[in-house]
């Protein structure tokens, strides 16, 4: 391999998984270890607190299709930008909060936060830069979310025990711009582009907008991501308070955060790599069924059998997470990959908004969170199921790809 080869497989991933690392660890992981502390100032139900995600992800829903209307034309530097300012508005703003109404309109913002600086900019922003290896390139990337999933609610724990909670988001206020400074070094306004301004995907099928609309693969993708990202969000962001539940110490809950976190990030590593050796849709499948395994062994409500779920739980998320982004790019193409990800990540946020607040509200009104875990491991079944009915579109007869 040669060392441009090297630097572009290992230097733009790389800058990705600590970007993910950061935005994505503050906003999901990293606001979970405060939960406690909020709960207890304010007297919220655990239904009320996780509104403030279901909101989120809601409007991210929204506007993903036009967040990636933007992305493609004006390129992912401009959406990181504005992402990494609202970010660090938002983050300093819980620090001031009164009300669970100002905490859900901080949400609003930062689902226009994540649109610009989320998983969908970071996808392209590799895609786009790497062509040998791709799947292993995504992968790498998108570790950054498990990485940030381990360090940030260390990072917040540490702050919360020593500052208090509305002084340590003053202090984590301060790592998006940090962050901002570096894509202003590192990240060039866009990809490598042909003569008529788009990218070079020789070695991909490029549909448009509309063509891809007229597939069963992008149909079947919205209604698994919608049952996918339920199950994922659904379990993560209620585990923190699912392990409290159980009797569990508070440094217990965290450590089974960074637990997880640890096994996603080993697990979006193997399936990107794997991607070169083993068909991609295989993947999936086996993916989702691991993951479904973990949500059966959390819904038996076990001190014991918990530490067993969560890797469970965590390797078939970490798979899987890594495998949709991909499949998206190489059934679709990069050219209109921001609109076509961003319907589809409307959809797996839809899912994933309801998942976080549906589960708590079961976790409240059935007492436990047993049963929320028995609803995501059905959710998660239907998903597997859906995932034979997936193939390539070449291998669509009634599809034309443009």
């Amino acid at each position: 391999m040669k060392a441009s080869d090297i630097k572009m497989l290992l230097g733009i991933p790389l800058f990705g998984m600590v970007f993910l690392a950061v935005t994505n660890g503050m906003t999901f992981s990293g606001l979970t270890v405060f939960d406690e502390a909020l709960i207890g100032d304010f007297d919220w139900s655990k239904a009320q607190l996780k509104l403030r995600d279901t909101i989120n992800l809601w409007v991210a829903a929204l506007i993903m299709p036009f967040m990636g209307a933007i992305i493609d034309k004006y390129g992912v530097k401009t959406t990181f930008s504005i992402g990494l300012v609202l970010l660090s508005g938002v983050i300093y703003g819980y620090s001031v909060i009164g009300s669970a109404t100002h905490m859900y309109l901080l949400h609003v913002i930062m689902a226009f936060a994540l649109a610009g600086a989320g998983t969908l900019a970071a996808v392209i922003m590799v895609s786009q830069r790497v062509s040998e290896n791709r799947g292993a390139a995504i992968g790498v990337a998108l570790a950054g979310t498990s990485l940030g999933g381990y360090i940030m609610p260390k990072v917040g724990g540490w702050l919360l025990e020593e500052f208090g909670w509305r002084q340590a988001f003053r202090y984590e206020a301060i790592l998006p711009l940090i962050m901002l400074f570096l894509v202003w070094i590192f990240i060039k306004s866009s990809g490598t582009k042909n003569k008529d301004g788009k990218s070079k995907t020789d070695d991909l099928v490029e549909l448009t907008f509309a063509d891809a609309l007229k597939t069963k693969q992008f149909w079947l993708l919205c209604i698994i991501g919608f049952f996918t990202y339920y199950s994922i969000m659904g379990g993560y962001l209620n585990l923190f308070l699912y392990i409290r539940e159980l009797g569990l110490t508070t440094d217990d809950a965290i450590k089974g955060l960074g637990y997880m976190s640890l096994f996603i990030l080993g697990a979006k590593f193997l399936s990107g790599f794997l991607t070169s050796y083993i068909d991609k849709y295989t993947l999936f499948k086996i993916q989702v069924f691991i993951m479904m395994l973990g949500a059966i062994g959390f819904s038996l409500y076990s001190t014991s059998l918990v530490w067993y779920a969560i890797p469970l739980f965590a390797i078939g998320w970490g798979g899987l997470y890594t495998l949709i982004n991909y499949i998206i790019i190489t059934t679709f193409g990069i050219n209109s990959a921001g609109k076509i990800g961003g319907t589809i990540s409307l959809f797996e946020s839809l899912g994933a908004g309801l998942g976080i607040s549906l589960s708590a509200y079961i976790a409240d009104k059935s007492g436990t969170y047993a049963m929320s875990f028995k609803v995501i491991a059905l959710f998660l079944l239907i998903g597997l199921i859906l995932s034979f009915f997936i193939s390539p579109v070449k291998e669509d007869a009634s599809t034309e790809p443009t």
